[in-house]
């Protein structure tokens, strides 16, 4: 993958980025709605063939849905994935976030490994290293090292997303911090967890910050927020210099445009959304859940090119005040 070109930078950290894969083109920041066989109860493969049907343009699958498929739901899967990526953005992520919820012990960088050359994809991660009690720093850290290189097969036309997982902020920046410094070529984007980056807003953007600067001292391109999609949440990170985000978020809540603020997936109709999913007829006759999902999947779009457009205006940091509040933001800009 080729740095990616800087559209525009603005207030704090905030920046447009433009992304090329394979003769395709990705503004930032942006997000990925995440394909799960945890925590949804949509299966996978339904889930896989509505987003390709309505042509959404990036999707994040986990390596470990699709090495756990059966062997003829894999094919089918892993066929209109190819489909997909033929104009869409295809994320693979390891899955330990499935695996773990699942409480499978058996996903290991073997398996991780032996279905990554079976997917085309655009974008993939490492396998994730958590942190576990009575593990020491030092240890941890020569774990994720090693991973991270094994993980590193396909660095040729894709891009490779190292990620990062510590138990508090302040060490989750110092990890970072030593394992681009020694380690940049594995390091060239990195994602990390919103759990690991701090317990409050503040404390979250705040280590987005710390991370984002970071990244732009090793001359490092991406920073992704795994298992974000909170649409306040992404505002604020965007304006302190996270690019990218995912979640299942768009499979689980039903979100008010509005204000932002996301409710009970059944509570769409309380909204009053006057998006064209939700006034229009031809949408308003479907299934409730096609209706809930195209909903969301339109917001998300809007919403990521709404970002690009303040940041470019410059105007990212007064609609941050106005939705966020200024308290937050003055926080911020202190840090």
């Amino acid at each position: 993958m080729r740095k990616p070109s800087i559209i525009h930078e603005s207030e704090k950290l905030s920046r447009v980025l433009e992304i090329q894969l394979g003769g395709k083109s990705l503004l930032t920041p942006t997000y990925f709605p995440a394909v799960s066989s945890y925590g949804v109860k949509p299966l996978f493969q339904d889930l896989l063939f509505f987003l390709k049907h309505h042509k959404y343009p990036r999707v994040l699958v986990s390596a470990y849905d699709l090495y756990n498929m059966k062997e003829k739901k894999r094919e089918e899967a892993l066929s209109l994935l190819k489909s997909y990526r033929e104009t869409g953005f295809l994320f693979v992520d390891s899955g330990l976030f499935e695996s773990w919820g699942k409480g499978d012990k058996s996903w290991k960088m073997k398996p991780f490994k032996s279905i990554l050359p079976k997917v085309e994809f655009d974008l993939y991660s490492s396998f994730d290293v958590y942190r576990t009690k009575g593990r020491s720093y030092e240890d941890h850290k020569r774990r994720t090292h090693r991973n991270l290189l094994e993980s590193s097969v396909f660095l040729d036309d894709v891009a490779f997303f190292a990620i990062l997982h510590e138990s508090s902020p302040t060490r989750l920046v110092k990890l970072a911090s030593e394992i681009v410094e020694e380690h940049s070529d594995l390091c060239r984007n990195v994602a990390v967890a919103e759990r690991d980056i701090g317990k409050s807003l503040s404390e979250r953007a705040e280590t987005v910050v710390a991370l984002r600067r970071v990244l732009h001292d090793k001359n490092c391109h991406l920073l992704h927020i795994l298992g974000c999609g909170n649409p306040l949440s992404m505002l604020l990170y965007s304006y302190c210099g996270a690019d990218t985000f995912d979640s299942v978020d768009w499979v689980r809540l039903a979100i008010d445009p509005s204000n932002y603020l996301t409710h009970d997936f059944a509570h769409l109709e309380l909204l009053k959304c006057e998006c064209k999913v939700c006034s229009e007829k031809p949408y308003s006759r479907g299934e409730y859940l096609d209706k809930l999902l195209l909903h969301n999947l339109l917001f998300y779009q809007g919403f990521v090119m709404q970002m690009q457009s303040l940041i470019r205006n410059d105007n990212i940091e007064g609609y941050a005040r106005e939705h966020i509040g200024s308290k937050i933001i003055d926080q911020i800009n202190e840090y």
